[in-house]
């Protein structure tokens, strides 16, 4: 089979809602295990792009070829492709006005999950930190069943965060669960201006917050997931689907390490590590 790296395309976007005033970028870092119980790391980059009124947070190299028209950039397309195996959403802070949107997905099946803005009830301690040679300070709060500690800057005037971390007094540059497991850790801040983009709920049924956590959660944290990716998609459910095995180019990788490309933003891989929901409740 030929090898191609197939880019993502503005998927479905709409209107303006805002315009970017800056992007931080993240690494984004999950601890966990193989299917052999070995110690094991899942690592991918996140974009937050901040703009006047709201924030919107996604694949790094996703948004730099979708939000900021870098098209032609090998390494942005290459990294997009890596990242793909994690099916990472689409989430808007701040829009609609006072909640936070998400378009998700559950391969083979696309979500729209919406929710009112968290609140961590954030705990400031006096502990400062310098990141990326910004002073932070310490706040330590609660959501979705995980107890976060933030480091946010004072001096980077935007209440948001990596993923849905936010309702601090400056952008939080770098946050960790209380178990260890997930880590933001900041990477770049690019002063990058751009319409930001509200994508289309066409072909995205929306579905209530806690029922979305709950039915990933069974589906992924089940023992299966880890030894068979793809174990609970009923038979016949690829019938529909233009399903393509694909690599990024260079030397063919072993068949596990290969993606299935169900649609332009959405795969499923053949070899996972085990799942460690961001989300308990």
């Amino acid at each position: 089979m030929m090898a191609f790296v197939l880019t993502m395309g503005a998927h479905g976007q709409t209107d303006s809602i805002d315009h970017s005033q800056f992007v931080v970028a993240y690494d984004f870092v999950t601890n966990t295990t193989d299917k052999n119980g070995n110690a094991a790391t899942d690592s991918v980059q996140l974009a937050v792009i901040v703009g006047s009124r709201s924030a919107k947070c996604m694949e790094f190299n996703r948004a730099m070829i979708e939000d900021f028209g870098e098209w032609d950039n090998q390494d942005y397309q290459f990294g997009e492709w890596h990242a793909r195996k994690y099916n990472l959403p689409v989430i808007y802070l701040g829009y609609p006005e006072g909640e936070v949107s998400a378009f998700d997905k559950i391969t083979p099946n696309r979500y729209f999950v919406s929710e009112p803005l968290p609140d961590f009830d954030w705990l400031l301690a006096e502990d400062t930190l310098s990141i990326g040679g910004y002073l932070c300070h310490k706040a330590v709060g609660r959501y979705g069943g995980r107890t976060w500690t933030a480091w946010y800057a004072e001096d980077v005037s935007a209440p948001y965060g990596p993923w849905k971390l936010r309702g601090l007094p400056g952008m939080i540059l770098r946050a960790e669960d209380a178990d260890g497991i997930f880590h933001f850790d900041f990477a770049e801040l690019m002063r990058k201006s751009a319409k930001m983009n509200y994508m289309s709920r066409d072909g995205y049924p929306p579905m209530q917050r806690d029922r979305f956590i709950a039915h990933r959660n069974k589906l992924f944290c089940s023992k299966q997931y880890v030894h068979n990716p793809r174990y609970y998609i009923p038979d016949g459910a690829y019938e529909h689907m233009n399903i393509i095995e694909m690599w990024p180019g260079g030397p063919e990788p072993a068949a596990e390490d290969k993606l299935s490309v169900v649609a332009i933003d959405m795969v499923i891989p053949k070899k996972v590590n085990v799942y460690q929901p961001l989300e308990l409740e």
